[in-house]
């Protein structure tokens, strides 16, 4: 069976692409998450070495704030999100949830001016919430979660290599990114950060470095997933702003993107991520199996 959504007006598409490629750099499932775990690297500037100690640990919780502003927007988008990781069981839960204003279209097709957007990771498989509108237009029997099974989907064209990047995946995700030595690093001052004393450090990341900083067997999937990254946004280097506290473990990272566009105007990212704490995490726990469809067959 072959199912359509009606199309957007024009003006939506151009707000709904720019989102999605802003989205693709930020809104990093879990996937990446559970390929790399938290072994191996040992930092050589002390960002790379809080990174490593951070990923190390058997769990932390996070909070993500963004604003990605676009002259293809009417009005600043604005997201807030959470998220919980357990190392042991290599399972995640991220909740984000985005604030397209006054954009009356998005807010007639989504029922709300918010998109809530839930993802967990359960061993192997990603669960993705829809929005209530989508749950409406789409032949799912009314089910609410879509799953799919990355050891089924791995080798597909197209889907593996979506499924392995970390733009879709867990913000979480540029810890990783943190181990590999900066092309710069120069040491700002200290700062209080959710009420621990941190250093905070300017960096310039080479995305071209990362695999190299991990072990062996992590690597060709980090290289594909940076190659993913490269494509989408035309970016090898990024800068960003690190808060490591005394434990060497990442307490913030902030960063300022301008992203181009391959026609029209591009947009602008500023996004927070906070590590508020570290330690074990409850496992995530996947929806109920009558609230499932499927889809890793269909996608085979």
């Amino acid at each position: 069976m072959k199912f359509e959504l009606p199309s957007p007006p024009r003006a939506v598409s151009r707000v709904v692409k720019a989102v999605a490629g802003g989205a693709a750099l930020v809104a990093i499932v879990v996937v990446a998450f559970l390929a790399l775990g938290g072994s191996g690297g040992s930092g050589i500037d002390p960002v790379a070495q809080a990174a490593t100690v951070s990923t190390a640990a058997p769990g932390y919780q996070m909070h993500l704030s963004m604003l990605m502003t676009s002259p293809a927007f009417p009005t600043p988008i604005t997201a807030t999100g959470d998220g919980t990781f357990d190392g042991r069981t290599h399972s995640a839960s991220v909740s984000i949830a985005m604030n397209f204003g006054n954009v009356p279209q998005l807010t007639r097709a989504l029922g709300s001016s918010t998109l809530d957007i839930r993802e967990i990771l359960a061993g192997t498989t990603i669960y993705m919430k829809l929005p209530p509108a989508a749950v409406q237009a789409l032949p799912l029997g009314g089910k609410q979660w879509l799953a799919i099974n990355l050891a089924k989907v791995k080798g597909i064209s197209g889907v593996s290599s979506l499924l392995s990047n970390p733009t879709s995946s867990n913000p979480a995700q540029f810890l990783q990114y943190l181990r590999a030595e900066s092309d710069s690093i120069a040491t700002v001052g200290t700062e209080q950060v959710g009420g621990v004393m941190t250093t905070h450090y300017h960096v310039d990341l080479n995305f071209d470095r990362v695999a190299g900083a991990l072990p062996a067997a992590d690597r060709p999937a980090v290289s594909r997933a940076i190659a993913t990254i490269e494509q989408e946004t035309h970016l090898h280097r990024v800068p960003a702003d690190v808060w490591v506290d005394g434990h060497h473990l990442v307490r913030r990272i902030k960063m300022a993107i301008a992203v181009p566009a391959s026609t029209g105007p591009g947009l602008t990212e500023n996004m927070t991520i906070d590590f508020v704490h570290y330690g074990v995490e409850p496992a995530a726990a996947p929806p109920p199996a009558g609230q499932v469809t499927d889809m890793s067959g269909l996608l085979g």
